[in-house]
């Protein structure tokens, strides 16, 4: 079965599709036609119910957005409260037997069009062509003329009207015009419009001579003191109209539809409040008797928009009011469609339930978009899917709101700029009709929706689109280019590869992986040739003026530096995000050097992270990267690849230096316009590059010693760096593991040195560790070769390779050291103590001069003569065992001895024999400001000056 075969009316059949307010032909086929959905059916019940028993509201207020069917609601209003007959039916009665599974409704209806009526439908934008909306009457006039021109009167000059008006009142009108008739080349209703013309207003004169008996020149000037004298005032108006009402049978009402009020009004407060004195005057005046029923594209609150307080009071007026409200949605729209276009035979239903029934699983996964943007309902169901077939049911929605977007855009040309002119039946009606021949496996595609409003778009719009229709070889890119075009100011919908090639989804057996590929490929042209713009993953149709910046900004140079700069901020600053990573095995940081495509990034340091990219120009050559990393303190990570990163970091870098270039320069707002969107979609770039970045890092493959690096799966760029870096550090640190798994800080180095030596070492004091080892064995090395070794020499020694100790680690073991004896510490040749050698090695400022020894092996025969010596010169036994220790005790004798001897001397000039002890003070400065060791091995050296000096002199 073809598609044209499953309708129950011919698809191409003459629908009037667009609703003008003054259009008075096909009334009957419009009542005919007119679909009363579940929706209005609901909606239009307390109108007609409010009608036919008036408490005070005789407003209403139909909403809705441009093709929900207000325009035609409104007007099939006036048909059926007026209920004149048309071509031998009733509309009021005609409209009621549409009513289904609602009696009251249609009791209802029936009832209101017993009510005597008549209608004044206008326009409100085409009959205010005689006023300004900035004249504060300007609503007031547009009332008048409607008015005016339905008594038969010339509504277009009020002048005349009220000219009209008074023959009227004197019985004098048509005796008038039939005697203008005789004297004048036109018909009073063809000159009246000349009513300046003086040949009018000489025959006019003359006629009205003839009627009242009066010389002809009494009436030369008769129209223009009428304009002169005019004033309007809706009190005067409402009180006509009543006077009209009045002339009519018992219960006749008068009604005014005026549509688009909405769209006139705006956002002018006082225009608005205008209406409502109207609606409330004609309410008190005529006793509801006068009825005001509008059309707004918005509701009535956002036609208002912003109020002060003494306007929200007025505002409320306006609500109470326009009380009754009738706001159309899109579900209107999709049943109107449904049942005046799609409305299918019996077998044709049948079928199609089939068709459903069979592949409903396929249908919805078709049909599927990505989690990305809004989401869309699928088909509810077998009658669902006969209903709209051959539609997919997010068309109805998507393409209202492309359309409203493009419409807030100034997509739109002429008198409808501001909404688009063709209605929703419309475009389906045309786009069907385009797929009459094919078969029921075929769907509609969503491109076909551009031809149904091509011919409304403004010209400068099309463009690109004309020029790829007359240039593009691959004709499916074109389809592509008018989808993206609708969709392009809809924001909600993300415009992914998967988005966009189910949009283009036209046939129920289609292979989606090819259909897909094929859509790819499209877009690869459709941007290569700068018709559309990629930013990450979605695609965005671009206008000329669009298109001549994104030409310029392809067409922009940056250079290399700003490449790897831009590379450093993406993968250093905002995925790793520290220059500093933690070893996992003892908690400490370890510095590295930045770098990117063989470029360093900031200071050197001994371990290096490179992050190689696409723009490198070895990214494929494995064996020579594993090359460079032979013997290096370094791991390098080559990305995972990506056809668009480098692609679009470039193009980032090119779109923020065009944009920083010109937004500043250029005067034109459309074109500033468009540096702002380059500028918000650049922000958006930069963002999608980080993602990118992140999970090629995640993906990347890791070299380090000549060699890849297994590893497993990463969630994240940061997690794998983090994870081969601790590999790094044990490959250029094999010696950390001296090191074992102790956590060394400050206060195991305070600890240490102010510790109880049996608490720190208990009975196996003598014995070191294989790190304390290194570090004596440095000391001694270094002493061989004539080097001295200070504290930095041994924080720089041991912090590189192959050691990368950490300092406190380092300072807690020259600690242990220096408390059982195996170094010295010393400064300016002086040996510290414990709360100096603790100052020294926690301050850095003293690193550089503060020195370390290994004290040399001390004979039990020195140990033995120097205790000796000490018990002779002190005439007492020394404790002490240890050699250091001896030393140190006859140290502190020969202090002693000093302080005495310096006061003995403070009094030699009371007794003179005192002097003789000024050579032996100097003897002992000069002692004590010896290491210990020398009272070890110089003995011979001082011990007979010292006994001398005991016998001769103390």
């Amino acid at each position: 079965m073809k598609i044209k075969e499953l309708f129950e009316k011919p698809v191409d059949r003459y629908i009037e599709t667009v609703i003008k307010a003054d259009d008075r032909n096909n009334i009957s086929d419009e009542v005919t036609e007119y679909v009363i959905t579940n929706e209005i059916g609901k909606k239009i019940r307390d109108l007609f119910s409010a009608y036919n028993d008036y408490d005070g509201a005789n407003g209403v207020w139909i909403s809705g957005f441009f093709g929900s069917g207000k325009s035609h609601l409104l007007k099939i209003l006036s048909y059926v409260l007026e209920n004149k007959e048309h071509d031998g039916y009733n509309c009021g009665e005609l409209f009621a037997e549409k009513v289904e599974d609602d009696e009251m409704l249609k009791g209802d209806i029936l009832q209101a069009t017993r009510i005597p009526s008549e209608s004044i439908l206008f326009n409100i934008d085409q009959q205010a062509q005689i006023t300004s909306k900035s004249d504060e009457n300007a609503i007031l006039s547009v009332f008048y003329k409607v008015f005016y021109d339905h008594l038969g009167f010339y509504g277009f000059q009020p002048h005349v009207a009220e000219f009209e008006i008074w023959l009227q009142k004197q019985g004098k009108y048509d005796q008038f015009k039939s005697l203008f008739a005789k004297i004048h080349p036109k018909t009073w209703l063809d000159a009246r419009k000349d009513y300046f013309d003086p040949a009018v207003t000489e025959d006019l004169a003359k006629v009205l001579s003839q009627l009242n008996g009066h010389d002809a020149s009494k009436y030369e000037d008769i129209l223009d003191e009428l304009e002169e004298n005019h004033k309007q005032s809706i009190e005067d108006f409402c009180l006509r109209v009543h006077e009209y009402i009045k002339s009519k049978p018992a219960g006749f009402r008068l009604n005014f539809f005026v549509d688009e009020v909405g769209q006139y009004i705006s956002d002018n407060t006082r225009l608005m409040l205008n209406l409502q004195t109207i609606a409330e005057t004609l309410a008190t005046r005529t006793k509801g008797a006068s009825w005001i029923l509008v059309t707004s594209q918005e509701d009535m609150e956002k036609v208002v928009g912003d109020m002060t307080r003494q306007q929200q009071n007025d505002f409320s007026r306006i609500q109470a009011r326009f009380r009754i409200k009738i706001p159309l949605t899109s579900a209107n729209v999709d049943e109107v469609i449904e049942k005046r276009l799609l409305k299918k035979k019996n077998e044709a239903h049948t079928e199609l339930s089939e068709v459903y029934r069979t592949d409903n699983s396929r249908i919805d996964s078709l049909f599927s978009f990505s989690d990305a943007g809004v989401q869309f309902r699928g088909y509810a169901g077998d009658k669902d899917f006969s209903s709209k077939y051959p539609f997919i049911p997010y068309q109805f929605d998507l393409f209202q709101n492309c359309r409203r977007a493009l419409s807030v855009h100034n997509a739109f040309m002429g008198k409808h700029a501001s909404v688009g002119e063709r209605s929703m039946l419309g475009v389906f009606q045309q786009v069907v009709t385009h797929l009459e021949g094919s078969d029921v496996n075929t769907f509609v595609s969503f491109d076909l929706m551009f031809e149904g409003i091509r011919n409304e778009l403004r010209g400068e719009i099309q463009p690109s689109i004309t020029l790829a229709e007359q240039h593009l070889d691959n004709r499916f890119a074109v389809r592509v280019l008018k989808t993206l075009f609708l969709v392009k100011y809809f924001g909600n919908f993300k415009t992914t590869l998967r988005n966009i090639a189910v949009l283009l989804i036209d046939d129920l057996n289609v292979d989606l992986k090819a259909h897909e590929k094929k859509v790819q490929e499209a877009l690869n042209i459709l941007e290569n040739q700068s018709y559309i713009q990629r930013n990450g993953e979605l695609y965005e149709f671009l206008t000329n003026d669009e298109k001549d910046v994104e030409e310029e900004i392809k067409n922009t140079e940056v250079d290399e530096d700003a490449v790897n700069q831009l590379l450093k901020e993406i993968f250093f600053d905002e995925i790793i995000k520290d220059n500093r990573i933690k070893f996992l095995e003892n908690k400490q940081d370890y510095d590295f050097t930045s770098k990117i495509d063989g470029s360093v990034i900031g200071r050197e340091k001994e371990l290096e992270i490179e992050i190689i990219t696409e723009n490198n120009f070895d990214y494929d050559k494995e064996d020579f990267i594993k090359a460079q990393t032979m013997g290096t303190a370094g791991m390098k990570m080559v990305l995972a690849p990506n056809p668009v990163f480098i692609k679009d970091l470039k193009m980032y870098l090119k779109t923020h230096k065009y944009v920083r270039q010109h937004l500043t320069t250029s005067n034109r707002l459309e074109y500033k316009r468009i540096l702002q969107d380059k500028g918000q979609q650049n922000t958006d770039r930069r963002r999608a590059l980080i993602v990118l970045a992140n999970n090629a890092l995640a993906k990347s493959s890791v070299y380090m010693n000549g060699g890849k690096h297994e590893m497993g799966q990463s969630s994240d760029g940061k997690t794998r760096v983090i994870y081969a870096f601790q590999d790094l550090v044990k490959m250029v640190y094999p010696n950390l593991k001296m090191l074992k798994s102790e956590q060394y800080s400050e206060d195991t180095v305070k600890n240490t040195i102010m510790g109880n030596y049996d608490d720190l070492f208990g009975l196996d004091g003598s014995n070191i560790s294989e790190a304390e080892s290194e570090i004596v064995n440095l000391i001694i090395r270094r002493k061989k070769q004539s080097d001295r070794t200070s504290l930095l020499d041994l924080k720089t020694h041991f912090n590189k390779k192959p050691y990368g100790w950490y300092n406190n680690a380092i300072w807690t073991l020259t600690a242990r050291l220096f408390k059982r004896g195996k170094v010295e510490i010393k400064r300016d040749a002086n040996l510290l103590d414990e709360d100096r050698v603790l100052n020294a090695l926690l301050n850095n400022a003293t690193h550089a001069n503060t020195l370390l020894e290994v004290p040399g092996e001390i004979s039990p025969k020195a140990i033995k003569r120097l205790k000796e010596a000490y018990s002779d010169a002190f005439d007492e036994s020394c404790a002490a065992k240890e050699g250091k220790d001896v030393a140190n005790a006859f140290k502190d004798k020969l202090n002693e001895m000093l302080v005495v001897a310096n006061q003995l001397l403070v009094q030699k000039s009371d007794f003179p024999f005192l002097g003789s002890l000024e050579a032996f003070s100097e003897k002992l400065a000069r002692w004590c400001r010896k290491d210990y060791s020398y009272f070890l091995t110089g003995l011979d050296e001082f011990e007979d000056d010292l006994l001398d000096a005991k016998e001769d002199l103390l």
